[in-house]
């Protein structure tokens, strides 16, 4: 029988959770871009082997929110740790263990869960500056276990997963064997369609990218695609367009390529920007993207 479970992924914005979940289950569910707040729903990643279930919630980062998408992403987090089995504390060891970190990983030991810390990026942290920033941890009380890993080159991971069994406490299968998300397949194409926006734009377009799916359907022996790039200001819209439309067309054969990944076929994908003012702080629109803040059950 297996031992199954929950795990909750928390930490600050670029801590490297989204890439720490791809390695845990060695499959991209979950997309990542340097920008902060790029992970905006809680997904989870489910990993399956011969004695374990286990099912990783990625979060988005902590954040102070600034509008209604903000209030949807603090909420997603208070939610992906209620009854979990364990809350694993991502941290940046290139950056170091700020005052918040260390906060929020005192406000979490107070909780029900255990909870693991997990310092990434160890493969760019300089040895002789980790040392010291692990040492804060010693001034919290209750935390379970501390792992250094570098998600990137895989080291350490493998060690983290087996680890994070102990923790489990169900022995119910909540997906599949061959599953590895929640999400749907058109959850996913959305996400990929921004990672490629907010990775292609750089620094040039800020959080206010959003994606509508208008068709998706497999006719003609290929996915057929049809999407709306969502902008606030218009502004933004000739930047994700490009000159003479070259930014839009780079980011429909980035887009195209992973989505032919994930589907395993051929895929038609067009693309159009529109500006929808505000879009973060309008309720319907969140609601068409599916960002609603009703609990899931």
């Amino acid at each position: 029988m297996r031992k199954t479970g929950f795990i909750a992924i928390v930490g600050l914005a670029n801590a490297g959770k989204s890439t720490l979940l791809n390695a845990l289950i060695q499959q991209k569910v979950s997309i990542v871009s340097p920008k902060p707040q790029t992970t905006r729903d809680s997904i989870m990643g489910v990993w399956t082997d011969d004695d374990s279930q286990i099912v990783f919630v990625d979060t988005p980062g902590f954040l102070q929110s600034k509008n209604a998408l903000g209030d949807y992403m603090l909420k997603s987090i208070d939610n992906a740790v209620d009854d979990v089995d364990c809350v694993m504390v991502v941290v940046d060891g290139h950056d170091g263990i700020s005052d918040r970190e260390i906060g929020q990983i005192t406000k979490y030991t107070k909780q029900n869960a255990p909870v693991v810390v997990v310092i990434t990026k160890i493969d760019i942290s300089q040895k002789e500056k980790l040392l010291p920033e692990l040492a804060k941890l010693n001034q919290i009380n209750g935390i379970d276990q501390v792992f250094c890993v570098s998600a990137k080159r895989n080291n350490g991971v493998e060690e983290l997963k087996n680890a994070l069994k102990k923790y489990l406490t169900g022995t119910q299968m909540y997906f599949e064997e061959d599953d590895i998300t929640d999400k749907s397949e058109r959850y996913l194409v959305c996400e990929i369609i921004r990672e490629k926006v907010l990775l292609s734009c750089e620094a040039e377009i800020p959080h206010g990218i959003g994606i509508a799916l208008n068709k998706f359907a497999y006719e003609n022996g290929g996915w057929s695609i049809d999407a709306t790039i969502l902008v606030e200001k218009a502004s933004h819209k000739p930047i994700v367009l490009g000159k003479h439309g070259a930014m839009i067309k780079s980011i429909g054969i980035h887009a195209r390529e992973s989505i032919q990944k994930l589907m395993q076929s051929p895929v038609f994908l067009t693309l159009w920007v529109k500006v929808k003012e505000d879009w973060r702080n309008n309720p319907s629109i969140l609601n068409e993207l599916g960002y609603s803040n009703r609990k899931k059950d």
